[in-house]
């Protein structure tokens, strides 16, 4: 059991380069497993927030951005939740989609976001795992296994409250969206059980959640046929490439899986019949020449008008504006984080989560959108629905509800005490952008 870190102010440095001044406060840990570096450039807007690095020995940095609420006139923010926000190897990062993209306080045009979760919340956003956004790995084969993950991400925790150490018994909920859900859910457990971290851990929130990803394939073929984009032929050979992937999971070839996980979209629009389609949003209209990794980045491109350069926009404006240096390039070692997760991605954690569920007192609750063909969601309710744990039937029990907001079906939930499903309409995998009024609703619901 790590002691807790007393934090010593080290040093001060004043650093001037190209016009812009950058403040940098280095807060090392007693222990010395991490270095806190805060930044402060000129800045982006005029909302309160914190940009810094958790330097972790030996491995890297890691990046995270800190918005205390605006909810009463920002007064009292302690006492209003906290949302750690982690999004995973695979896809875009939070310092860029959540902040910009979902609900951070502004857009890509630096206007104002008036649906911004920080009206409600403090919102923690953390490019995780190392080598993904602005966090950067130290060597190309730094160790990158789960365990080693979740030690970076409980650092991560522990740097933050050494900076703002006010919020330690604010309610703190981890959220993990799509393949966020690997870290989140094995860092909920190792936080648990961790003293003297956080007084108030209260839950998990898991976004269209990558647990059991080759059982929720085996729905695919029928997802696509029943909405018309395959025929039955189409879904033959869409029901084998996905028994194939179970097949090895189940024996355990992770590895092997996810290579045939990653073709997925590819294998698809070229041999089941579909032609065009965005398995992340599959109501999206696309040219037939269209590629595009589960089609996320350029789904957002579309969705948000944006024209720009993803990373120019974040290299050029965003990292000068908070006094990150030039070394911090984003996103340049997304391959090799992803590399990192190929023997574990396609692992179910099913296990996990029944562990939190059966021995700790956290909330678990999940949410879908309806129009995520990867992250379908009769494929997800395969395994929410099986799961093993004492409050099982209380769950199952719970009479199915109707989301209604302004006289119009925004999904549907079915809420137990300590486990929550809810069914978002008109949502693919990115359920804050595509439904904002349903997710707020249910983060009204499950946090108030």
């Amino acid at each position: 059991m790590l002691k807790k870190a007393l934090i010593i102010i080290v040093t001060l440095i004043i650093v001037l380069g190209a016009g812009l001044g950058v403040l940098i406060w280095w807060l090392v840990s007693a222990d010395n497993l991490y270095e806190t570096i805060r930044l402060d450039g000129d800045g982006i807007g005029d909302t309160e927030y914190t940009a810094a690095f958790t330097r972790i020995n030996g491995q890297g940095d890691m990046f995270w951005w800190f918005y205390p609420t605006l909810a009463d006139g920002g007064r009292q923010p302690t006492s209003r939740p906290l949302l750690m926000w982690l999004h995973g190897a695979t896809g875009l990062s939070p310092s860029f989609l959540a902040n910009f993209g979902m609900f951070g306080p502004y857009d890509v045009n630096m206007n104002k976001n008036n649906e911004s979760w920080v009206n409600d919340y403090n919102i923690l956003l953390v490019d995780a795992p190392l080598g993904t956004g602005f966090s950067v790995k130290s060597s190309d084969n730094a160790n990158d296994d789960i365990d080693n993950n979740i030690e970076h991400l409980l650092r991560t925790i522990q740097s933050f409250f050494d900076l703002h150490g006010e919020y330690r018994g604010a309610p703190l909920y981890i959220c993990g969206h799509a393949d966020g859900s690997q870290l989140a859910i094995p860092l909920a457990i190792r936080l648990y059980e961790e003293n003297g971290i956080t007084d108030n851990f209260k839950g998990l929130i898991l976004g269209n959640p990558v647990v059991s990803p080759s059982l929720v394939l085996t729905k695919l073929g029928f997802y696509l046929e029943e909405l018309g984009y395959i025929d039955p032929n189409g879904r033959i050979k869409v029901d084998n490439y996905t028994n194939v992937i179970k097949t090895l999971v189940d024996s355990e070839s992770y590895e092997e899986a996810f290579g045939y996980f990653t073709s997925l979209g590819q294998f698809i629009n070229e041999n089941s019949g579909a032609a065009a389609v965005n398995l992340n949003y599959i109501v999206e209209k696309l040219t037939k020449a269209h590629q595009d990794y589960f089609g996320e980045r350029s789904y957002l491109n579309r969705v948000l008008n944006l024209d720009i350069d993803l990373n120019n926009f974040m290299n050029n404006v965003v990292a000068p504006a908070l006094g990150i240096s030039g070394q911090n390039t984003y996103d340049r070692q997304r391959d090799i984080a992803i590399q990192a997760f190929n023997n574990s991605y396609m692992k179910p954690i099913v296990d996990k989560v029944e562990y939190i569920l059966e021995n700790t007192n956290l909330t678990v609750t999940i949410y879908n959108g309806n129009l995520d063909a990867v992250s379908n969601t009769p494929g997800q309710l395969e395994w929410i629905n099986n799961l093993t744990w004492s409050g099982q039937t209380q769950f199952l029990d719970a009479t199915r509800q109707t989301l209604v907001i302004n006289s119009l079906v925004e999904g549907y939930f079915r809420e137990s005490e300590r486990l929550r499903f809810y069914w978002i309409n008109v949502a693919g995998q990115l359920v804050p952008l595509d439904n904002s009024l349903a997710i707020r609703r249910v983060l009204n619901r499950i946090l108030n």
